[in-house]
């Protein structure tokens, strides 16, 4: 394949225009159906096409007559009270995963709703949609990032995700969908001396994972994970699988020590933030960079997977990347610029990192940048 994406990156209208189209030429007030963790990012998708929601829908009781993200909460029997005066006229655009979308079309066609209902999938996590003037603008970034894979599959994902991105055709998504994420048989390879460091450890899928595939011969696993309410699910997750050698620290990872917003509401998991965003709600937090925690620690192996903080959270692990050119697998689906800001910030550390890139689901998650140095490369398989 190319070392350039000149040619593979397509310059087209994404799918979803037509609805963005249509839902503004009828004016009728937007309703967001469903107050969940989804919903922020359909709020913002929505937002950036010039699209303000009144309200949402829901038909969880206990979120009835509440409020989340700024918004007023109804039940649908609510929703059509609320619009009498106005003919009983609105749009609905549901705001959920994609396994509840056909539960609730069919809910809305067994009541006979006569106003349109729409889904949408085309939303970034991070809020902020790549489109092809976006891709034009960071040109030179992202064939920069591209050249520097390390294999044919890894250009072949990242041409994928970008032209999926951009167009909103999910099916590139599934053409080059992985298993087994943080782990790749082509790519990681685990040794008995291991040191796991699981940024974002959320309930410990990557730790029990990581468990497993050492058959518990390692030298330990040192986890951050911010939330307090996750870290005891964590703690209870690590007893009930019998983990030994585990250093757990209920911090966020970052580029320097001090007391940061900590936000939840948004999809994906809750997140660290200098700025405060007002519709969600926000507690104060500590942050450390992993050099301070580590002290010159060695670690062998490093997952990062948090809410975009990555490129902080980097910034603050340097000089133990540096010492110990652990492998690495990255989260680069939170931030637009993550698919070429995180690959490049590596290799400014380590110049003889190679990289790979994986996805792992059908839609626009999870999507992971893999740094494996010369030491740790596998010699078989993809990675040839």
């Amino acid at each position: 394949m190319l070392n350039s994406l000149s040619g593979l990156i397509k310059n087209v209208a994404h799918e979803e225009e037509a609805i963005f189209a249509l839902i503004k030429s009828t004016a009728l007030p937007v309703i967001l159906w469903g107050a969940g963790e989804i919903a922020w990012c359909v709020l913002m998708y929505l937002r950036q096409h010039g699209i303000e929601p009144v309200c949402f829908c829901d038909n969880d009781l206990s979120k009835q007559g509440m409020s989340h993200i700024g918004l007023p909460v109804y039940s649908y029997e609510g929703i059509k009270n609320k619009f009498i005066s106005n003919g009983g006229k609105y749009q609905i655009v549901v705001a959920t995963g994609i396994q509840y979308k056909e539960p609730i079309f069919s809910q809305l066609s067994r009541a006979c709703e006569k106003n349109p209902f729409w889904y949408l999938r085309g939303f970034e996590v991070c809020g902020e949609k790549i489109n092809y003037p976006y891709y034009l603008e960071y040109e030179s970034q992202f064939n920069e990032a591209y050249s520097l894979l390390a294999d044919d599959f890894s250009k072949s994902v990242y041409a994928n995700v970008l032209n999926a991105k951009i167009s909103g055709d999910f099916s590139l998504y599934s053409e080059i969908k992985s298993k087994t994420e943080y782990f790749d048989d082509d790519i990681v390879s685990l040794l008995d001396n291991e040191v796991f460091l699981d940024v974002g450890a959320f309930k410990g899928n990557a730790i029990i994972e990581f468990n497993r595939r050492t058959n518990k011969v390692y030298d330990g696993i040192i986890a951050f994970e911010p939330d307090k309410k996750t870290l005891l699910t964590l703690e209870g997750v690590i007893s009930l699988n019998g983990i030994k050698k585990i250093e757990l620290h209920n911090m966020g990872a970052w580029h320097k020590h001090q007391i940061i917003h900590f936000q939840a509401g948004r999809e994906g998991g809750s997140r660290i933030s200098e700025i405060i965003d007002n519709s969600l709600s926000a507690d104060s937090m500590e942050v450390d960079t992993i050099d301070n925690i580590l002290n010159g620690r060695r670690v062998t192996y490093v997952s990062m997977d948090i809410e975009g903080a990555e490129h902080n959270a980097i910034l603050g692990a340097e000089q133990t990347i540096k010492k110990w050119m652990p492998k690495l697998a990255v989260s680069v689906y939170h931030r637009r610029e993550d698919l070429f800001d995180l690959l490049l910030l590596l290799r400014s550390f380590v110049p003889g990192y190679k990289f790979f890139m994986r996805h792992y689901t059908d839609n626009q998650t999870e999507t992971v940048l893999y740094a494996i140095a010369d030491k740790d490369a596998i010699t078989k398989g993809k990675c040839e």
